[in-house]
């Protein structure tokens, strides 16, 4: 076995996780509003474009969303690319949809746009493969739980708070790695 998975298993231990994980309270997280020290990069989860471009992003944090740098990801391009994929082409509204989507991808800046590595992409397997064995999650739900887990870890790496509004795969993810930040929102 490489040393790097060596590396990666040493980090994650898998062998000392047995249980399923549960939620923590609302008042163990950081959330939008009670957050005392405003995190200095923002890695976005696909949940804020959607609620976005929904409006439904809370107010409090547009503020916040203009004071910190934001970064990006391909791995959130990917799920809002699928999401066009998926839009009935015959239907009136999918035009005005995609042309939406794709300026909130235009409008990404590829100076701050982070790749996943091999190191991101390891580490994210290791992570997303102990969380779905605790939790007895079936291959939908790992599929969706590699991408959480690609964005997770590639914020942790490159030094930054990952913003979301899906408390059940972060939490759960902070669980067992608490090194990566998380700054959870409702809407």
């Amino acid at each position: 076995m490489s040393s790097e998975l060596w590396r990666s298993l040493r980090r994650y231990k898998p062998e000392k996780h047995a249980r399923p994980l549960q939620r923590r309270t609302d008042s163990e997280l950081d959330f939008l509003e009670t957050i005392k020290t405003r995190p200095a990069k923002l890695l976005y989860d696909t949940t804020v474009y959607i609620d976005v471009l929904q409006h439904h992003f809370p107010e409090t944090g547009k503020l916040m969303l203009r004071a910190v740098e934001a970064w990006h990801s391909p791995v959130t391009e990917a799920e809002l690319a699928s999401a066009v994929g998926l839009l009935d082409p015959s239907h009136p509204k999918t035009p005005q949809l995609i042309a939406e989507i794709a300026g909130v991808i235009d409008q990404r800046p590829t100076q701050r746009t982070i790749a996943p590595d091999m190191v991101v992409w390891r580490e994210a397997g290791i992570l997303s493969g102990i969380l779905a064995r605790l939790q007895g999650f079936d291959k939908v739900q790992r599929r969706r739980l590699m991408n959480d887990a690609l964005l997770f870890v590639t914020a942790r790496r490159h030094g930054c708070t990952l913003l979301t509004r899906n408390l059940s795969d972060f939490d759960l993810m902070q669980q067992l790695e608490p090194a990566g930040r998380v700054l959870f929102y409702r809407t």
